[in-house]
Formats: structure tokens, C-alpha cells, sequence
């Protein structure tokens, strides 16, 4: 498993990782999400949801596939929001 993948692991762990559209529109528009992670085959139609949102935060496109990313965090999704600033930075790193 590559570190970014384990860090959204620990983030899950941690309860600092929002999976799927509902849990990740709610971090943005509370003001809770410090970055907003998106798969490689994510739609645009997110980025624009996101734009139309305010979101102004760090958007992290991953490499991997949601079925990659589904294994590693236990739950399958292509968008993911962090409301932790340290692991919101620590996975830009990795990307």
C-alpha cells in the first residue's frame, strides 16, 4: 500500500475523513474540510459542485481508482474530504 493511501487510512481512523458526496458537501459548507480529495476517475461534475459550494480549500487529485482507494479506506467513494489540517498536508506530500 503507497503512503497516501495509508494516510487516508489513519485519517478514517482518526474520524478526520469524510467519505462520499453528502459527507464531504457537508464538511465544505460547515467549513470543516481542509482539503477535498478526488480519484482519477472522479467526474468533473464534482469540481464544479465544489466551485458552486465556495470551496476555496486544497483540491488533491490521486493517481488511484476509487476501487484503489475503496480498499485501503474501507469504503468506496472517488471523493473524500480531510477536516484535519495535518493530514490534509501530510497527503498532499505523497501526491
Amino acid at each position: 500500500m503507497n503512503k497516501t493511501l495509508s494516510l487516508m487510512g489513519m485519517a478514517r481512523r482518526a474520524g478526520k475523513l469524510g467519505i462520499g458526496h453528502d459527507a464531504v458537501f457537508t464538511a465544505v459548507r460547515s467549513s470543516k474540510a481542509a482539503a477535498v480529495i478526488l480519484t482519477s476517475d472522479a467526474s468533473q461534475r464534482h469540481l464544479r459542485e465544489l466551485e458552486a459550494a465556495g470551496f476555496n480549500g486544497r483540491v488533491i487529485t490521486l493517481s488511484e481508482t476509487m476501487d484503489e482507494v475503496g480498499c485501503a479506506v474501507g469504503k468506496r467513494s472517488c471523493i473524500f474530504s480531510v477536516e484535519d489540517a495535518g493530514f490534509a498536508g501530510a497527503i498532499e506530500k505523497t501526491v
